[in-house]
């Protein structure tokens, strides 16, 4: 008697039903129950047929930390409930994760599936794994925790790491980050692109400028804007400039005062250029332009350029909007203390990529000059905390959050029937430095219960996440 007669002579007699009767002298049995006992061993432990090839998925390996138990539970309960945590809440998180070096834990990963697949390059190689699981192998990222990248590697690792890795680079050998950026060029996308040509603002030369005149053809018209800037600003240049040639020819200079002659400038806007459209056309118009650029070309410094701006509103933002992009924070805190109170304003409509270059220093001193929680008037609707979080990035410094909680629209939340988002509380929180939470967590105390308890959570899990390898 063979396994293989069993199975071909009696198991799919058996599967078919043995209506005719079993062939048992083909197995030397004369019991049907005991050829049925011998089927069942057949089955017990005899092997399936293995496929001809495997798929064996590459092992997801990541040395970085575990966050603890206690912060676990906080962000599952933040981003896992019916009242999930806010985009503002969640980047905070993330960018605490990589200060304090931790990572997610794997078995929460599909507790977090919105959370982890909004950040999963910044969360590690688990989490990153985790959130393309179901696309092809062909289109899946590979995860370099940016100490492990080199000239070699770098073009493998997720966009924000690729262009956080040039721009180190491009501090220690210009030439050196230009060229691989060239290399690589062709097969980034247009987002990737942007972000690598922003890493290249820094350390501008001349032999920067045949790359950036490539540039003119990209697919992509903010890529080709940028690189207009960038050329435009570099020594001695002296070729075409459409956008400084518009500028000047809506920019009037004049001279008042009866004794002492004071240049005037006038910016006339283009009649089809609305109150609610005003901004968008000051940023897309004044945008490509530094500020040396246009005060040389109107024979002024740039100091003299914003006084003879003074009374044109609409001039001293676009001059705003430029030195922003200058990171002129000399200029800025010129034109916000002497001219524009609310030059906060002309940033409404953007976000943290308006101040992608700036380090949480500069951000802070830029957010301080801006925005001024000191000043700010009784009618300031609560959103311009909403907008400051989101420019700020970051953590506020401690005065300017004192500041914040005795500012007229913050004292206004405690009036009763006061109307407000709980995104609003939620912006409070992610710019509250570690000294102020107990201050903060007194004032929600205070407020609506059911807006206040996303904040609180996320101030209970930052104190967690910094007290983790304390």
């Amino acid at each position: 008697m063979t396994v293989s007669a069993l199975k071909t002579a009696i198991l799919l007699k058996l599967l078919a039903g043995a209506r005719d009767g079993l062939p048992l002298d083909t197995i030397g049995v004369t019991d049907p129950l005991q050829a049925l006992a011998l089927a069942a061993q057949v089955l017990r432990f005899d092997r399936p047929v293995y496929p001809a090839r495997f798929h064996v998925e590459e092992a997801v390996t990541d040395s970085v930390a575990i966050m603890p138990d206690a912060a676990r539970k906080l962000l599952i309960r933040l981003f896992s409930g019916k009242n999930q945590g806010s985009a503002q809440l969640s980047s905070m998180i993330v960018r605490k994760l990589a200060e304090r070096k931790l990572r997610p834990h794997p078995f929460d990963l599909p507790k977090l599936e919105a959370f982890v697949k909004a950040h999963a390059q910044n969360l590690g190689a688990e989490a990153l794994a985790f959130s393309e699981r179901e696309k092809p192998a062909a289109q899946k990222q590979n995860y370099f925790a940016p100490d492990r990248l080199n000239d070699e590697n770098w073009m493998l690792a997720t966009p924000a790491i690729k262009a956080g890795y040039i721009g180190v680079r491009r501090a220690t050998d210009r030439e050196a980050a230009r060229a691989l950026v060239e290399v690589a060029w062709g097969t980034e996308t247009a987002d990737s692109r942007m972000r690598l040509l922003g890493a290249l603002r820094e350390h501008l030369s001349e032999a920067d400028a045949p790359f950036l005149k490539s540039l003119e053809k990209d697919r992509a018209l903010r890529i080709r804007a940028l690189a207009q800037r960038l050329l435009a600003k570099l020594p001695g240049f002296e070729g075409d400039n459409p956008a400084l040639r518009e500028v000047l020819a809506r920019i009037k200079v004049s001279k008042t005062g009866l004794v002492f002659k004071k240049t005037s400038l006038t910016l006339e806007l283009p009649a089809t250029v609305r109150d609610h459209t005003k901004m968008a056309w000051l940023n897309e118009t004044f945008g490509p332009i530094g500020l040396d650029t246009l005060a040389g070309a109107l024979s002024l410094s740039v100091d003299a350029m914003v006084a003879a701006a003074e009374k044109q509103s609409d001039l001293l933002f676009a001059l705003l909007l430029m030195a922003t992009q200058d990171k002129r924070l000399d200029v800025v805190k010129t034109i916000t203390e002497r001219h524009l109170a609310d030059g906060w304003a002309s940033f409404i409509s953007k976000d943290a990529e308006a101040l992608a270059d700036y380090d949480p220093d500069m951000r802070r001193a830029w957010i301080g000059h801006v925005f001024r929680p000191n000043s700010w008037e009784s009618d300031t609707t609560p959103l311009i905390i909403r907008h400051m979080a989101e420019l700020l990035s970051a953590e506020a410094t401690d005065g300017m959050f004192s500041d914040l909680l005795i500012s007229k629209p913050w004292l206004a939340l405690r009036r009763e029937n006061a109307r407000y988002e709980a995104d609003v509380l939620d912006s409070a929180a992610v710019m509250c430095p570690p000294a102020m939470r107990p201050a903060l967590r007194a004032e929600l105390a205070a407020l609506d219960p059911a807006k206040i308890g996303n904040a609180v959570l996320f101030l209970d899990l930052m104190d967690s996440l910094e007290t983790a390898h304390a």
